[in-house]
């Protein structure tokens, strides 16, 4: 494959959030970084594409791809020792477009270029350079190498995300959605009543928005959107 999850691993391991404990009840393909700026976001590593799926496969395929609409940032990883991988990035920019995520701020990330000779790195780094703004960065997730830059690339393109004030009050049973606020927010004060927690907390608004916290009134108080 393209090296995606050990990426992810990666840049996981380079600026980890909380502790393991914290995320017990979030998807395990799911992790909470802080990037160079301060800003914590989710990094959510999706299932790899395959070609030429039989029919039957190919729907129940395009379903586990759904969270990627979600996404404030595309990163695309390819594999750059597979001489096949431009065919391959042909293939992932048609899924792109079927989910109608193609202009999605995105950035192409070209992974195992420790398996390159001098001669293949000095041609891939000048083809690099001549992309400008819209470069691929150059990564081993294998040995690190570029992962900081990643970092700070991922940074420079993910969009402005305004923090929010609110007022939550949510059942002790919601600990998925109570992790997410510790991981993503900064809690300014809680308390436990009854059955409930309840969370003053600063949270940016396309976290509102993915826990279903909608329903916004002018004192600044969220509640979770009616099921």
């Amino acid at each position: 494959g393209a090296g995606k999850s050990t990426l992810f691993n990666a840049l996981s391991r380079a600026e980890v959030l909380v502790s393991s404990k914290m995320f017990a009840t979030l998807d395990p393909t799911i992790r909470a970084i802080r990037l160079l700026s301060n800003r914590r976001v989710l990094l959510s590593d999706t299932v790899g594409f395959i070609r030429d799926l039989p029919k039957g496969l190919l729907t129940a395929f395009r379903a586990t791809l759904e969270e990627v609409q979600e996404a404030a940032l595309i990163v695309h990883v390819s594999d750059v020792s597979n001489p096949h991988y431009p065919e391959l990035d042909e293939d992932v920019e048609k899924i792109l477009h079927e989910l109608d995520v193609a202009d999605r701020p995105r950035l192409r990330v070209l992974n195992k270029v420790d398996r390159l000779s001098q001669e293949e790195r000095k041609c891939l780094e000048s083809s690099a350079a001549k992309a400008g703004d819209t470069r691929p960065v150059l990564v081993s997730a294998l040995t690190g190498e570029g992962v900081a830059e990643l970092l700070r690339r991922m940074d420079v393109a993910m969009p402005i995300d305004p923090l929010l004030t609110l007022s939550i009050r949510l059942p002790l049973a919601e600990g998925r959605t109570l992790a997410l606020i510790h991981a993503l927010g900064r809690v300014l004060h809680s308390e436990i009543d009854d059955s409930h927690m309840r969370l003053d907390a600063e949270i940016p608004s396309s976290v509102a928005k993915r826990l279903g916290l909608s329903e916004y009134r002018v004192d600044g108080t969220f509640q979770p959107s009616p099921s």
